[in-house]
């Protein structure tokens, strides 16, 4: 087994092949059979297929847990029972690839979800991110395409974290007295994000906000 971490954003410059019984998948740092990915929890839900649990480390990833592994399954579960009380939690996921119509993460192994600290995230993407240019340097050992690439990456770590949905719910919930939030309220706390007015309408698409008035938010509760 061959394990890489990757941020989310890592498998847009991906391919994924199957090399006999052996899904994998080919990235800039190497091949790996599995993949390994840090984020907050941005929903959690249980599906007929198992529970689908939606986490973001600057890009959104969704996967469904468990639907061949009833170990695992239990796992998701109790996060998505904990999810319900507390929405600030972190979650370690392992899983493998896997194409058809697009690029499946699957989530049917042992310990192939764990909920983790605020520390253990930040550890894990720095951990990502130094074995990430050890990777390339021996992939790319020319000076030029070393160099490109450990700009692109700095550029990337520079990169301001992408507002979660929880973020912009959890903050109106925390605001509503009866009536709701007002658009104006939202999008003043959040003028350092883009895109937040899109994130209300998803929001609102997905069932987690409504508007009994026009211009007010509240959480479907």
């Amino acid at each position: 087994m061959n394990v890489l971490f990757l941020s989310v954003n890592d498998l847009k410059d991906s391919r994924y092949r199957r090399e006999g019984k052996r899904n994998l998948l080919d990235t800039r740092f190497g091949t790996a059979d599995t993949l390994a990915f840090c984020g907050r929890l941005e929903s959690a839900k249980k599906t007929r297929y198992g529970p689908r649990l939606k986490i973001n480390d600057a890009n959104p990833l969704a996967v469904i847990v468990g639907t061949f592994n009833s170990n695992v399954r239990r796992d998701a579960e109790k996060i998505v029972e904990k999810f319900k009380k507390e929405k600030d939690l972190y979650v370690l996921i392992y899983g493998n690839p896997y194409e058809t119509d697009q690029l499946y993460i699957n989530v049917n192994q042992d310990n192939g979800v764990i909920l983790v600290d605020r520390e253990v995230y930040e550890r894990f993407h720095k951990l990502r991110k130094e074995v990430g240019r050890y990777l390339i340097g021996k992939l790319d050992t020319s000076p030029e395409g070393l160099d490109t690439t450990i700009e692109e990456e700095k550029a990337k770590e520079e990169a301001p974290l992408e507002l979660s949905n929880s973020e912009i719910v959890n903050f109106i919930r925390s605001r509503d007295k009866e009536e709701g939030v007002k658009m104006e309220e939202i999008l003043a706390h959040f003028k350092n994000f883009d895109g937040v007015e899109e994130k209300i309408l998803e929001l609102m698409e997905l069932g987690e906000l409504y508007e009994p008035k026009a211009g007010l938010f509240k959480v479907l509760e």
